[in-house]
């Protein structure tokens, strides 16, 4: 009775094509941290081939823009937990950095011990560039690009905030321009603006 076997070999070959297909990039590493193989989406996002990946470290996509104590974090919850799930700046083969929605799972063996590490990942960089675009929009006037009111409001009452708790004090400059209005309606707006 072969049918076990061939279960298995069917849950391989499926394996096999998720891999492939995912449209998440997908890379797979030893325990010491090789790379061992990657997906096509793990090429399309990164711009490393397959054959260039293999026997590298990960941190060939370091973006430089995270801390010691952030991968400290890291692998104390791949450790502790098996797996690490959050956003990361990586680097792409071309130098330009990108925004990442990471999980990163520890695979063991039968007794336990790590044998392998599974990360998988998204580019969010556009849903990061139109956050960025939203939050200009809501806090930054269109006009001038300086902050508006909005802004102003949230950042008064974070240092009123840090006040209580520190025991300091706040200070705030209020500066008017009198017939500003007329600098505008006589020379123009890029004229006020410049002013």
């Amino acid at each position: 009775d072969i049918t076990g076997r061939k279960w298995d070999d069917e849950k391989l070959q499926l394996a096999a094509r998720v891999f492939s297909h995912a449209r998440e990039g997908i890379g797979i590493t030893d325990a010491q941290g090789t790379i061992l193989d990657v997906n096509e989406a793990f090429t399309r996002i990164t711009g490393y081939e397959p054959a260039e990946a293999a026997g590298q470290s990960p941190r060939m996509l370091s973006s430089g823009r995270h801390d010691a104590r952030f991968f400290a974090q890291f692998w104390a919850s791949l450790k502790e937990q098996g797996f690490w799930h959050g956003e990361m700046w990586n680097r792409r083969k071309n130098g330009e950095l990108f925004a990442a929605l990471q999980s990163v799972t520890a695979v063991r063996d039968a007794g336990g011990r790590v044998i392998h590490y599974v990360s998988v990942f998204a580019d969010i960089s556009q849903i990061k560039a139109h956050e960025a675009e939203l939050d200009r929009v809501a806090n930054y006037d269109s006009l001038t690009g300086l902050p508006n009111r909005r802004l102003l409001s949230d950042r008064l009452n974070q240092s009123i905030m840090r006040s209580y708790r520190s025991g300091k004090l706040t200070a705030v400059c209020f500066l008017d321009l009198d017939g500003f209005k007329s600098v505008n309606d006589r020379l123009g707006h890029e004229a006020g603006d410049q002013v």
